[in-house]
């Protein structure tokens, strides 16, 4: 059992995970510590963790480890992981990305989902981000705002306390209807896209989340209009400030 550990820690190495991490946040001496988990339940599964010296070791999260191969002398088996951290050093005129948990009005969380090994990495808003929403009808939730890695793929949404926004529609097929909208960051020109529904008909889905999450860096302030089919408009105000301290988190975001 000794043996598995040491060689899945030097298969993480050996596969570049640390070394292109060092690489590509530009930090070359920095010091970047590797643990290995076994659990006692069932000692045949292994889980790996990276992180900064001195950080989080959900920094890049903890990944399963199989070890599937063997060296030919038979001594070792191994199982190759890669684990990319974030970058620290930012392109000239755009704001460095972080690792803080929170930060503002902005929370990390993550989920684990064992079925598919895929892990899910979010910025959620607290309720106090919310600075104003305007539409009848609405309930006691708070609205909020959500950018998140699903694996590779980048996503977000915002989550409206109403259930206003019909995903499909029947006639004559069922048909995704997307959500006329309209936001804006700080003072910079408004922006009209149409978005997706959700099938609880409770979130809209930007069809372009890079676009809209970059533009979101930076900002301290984010309006977003939604009108559906009942043609009332939908506004809330968020306040959007510390985002790129914990966006650096989501690793699917490319820089």
């Amino acid at each position: 059992m000794k043996h598995w550990i040491i060689a899945a820690l030097v298969a993480v190495v050996a596969t570049g995970g640390a070394l292109g991490a060092l690489a590509a946040t530009q930090t070359a001496g920095r010091v970047f510590e590797v643990r290995v988990w076994q659990s006692v339940g069932e000692p045949e599964r292994h889980y790996v963790s990276i992180r900064a010296e001195g950080g989080d070791w959900r920094d890049a999260g903890t990944r399963p480890v199989t070890l599937t191969e063997t060296l030919p002398n038979g001594r070792y088996r191994y199982g190759d992981l890669t684990v990319v951290l974030a970058a620290e050093a930012a392109a000239p005129g755009r704001p460095a990305l972080g690792m803080d948990a929170s930060s503002g009005h902005w929370s990390i969380s993550r989920l684990y989902d064992p079925i598919y090994d895929e892990e899910t990495v979010s910025a959620i808003t607290a309720p106090g981000a919310v600075l104003d929403k305007v539409w009848t009808g609405s309930l006691v939730d708070e609205p909020y705002l959500q950018v998140y890695c699903r694996g590779d793929e980048l996503q977000a949404l915002v989550y409206w306390d109403k259930s206003i926004f019909a995903p499909v529609i029947h006639n004559p097929v069922p048909t995704i209807r997307s959500v006329p909208t309209v936001w804006r960051v700080d003072g910079e020109a408004p922006v009209e896209e149409r978005w997706l529904p959700a099938t609880h008909g409770m979130a809209t889905f930007p069809q372009y989340p890079a676009a809209f999450v970059s533009r979101l860096l930076g900002g301290e302030t984010l309006i977003m209009r939604a009108i559906p089919a009942n043609g009332e408009r939908h506004t809330v105000t968020f306040n959007v400030t510390g985002l790129a301290a914990v966006l650096g988190n989501l690793t699917c975001y490319a820089r």
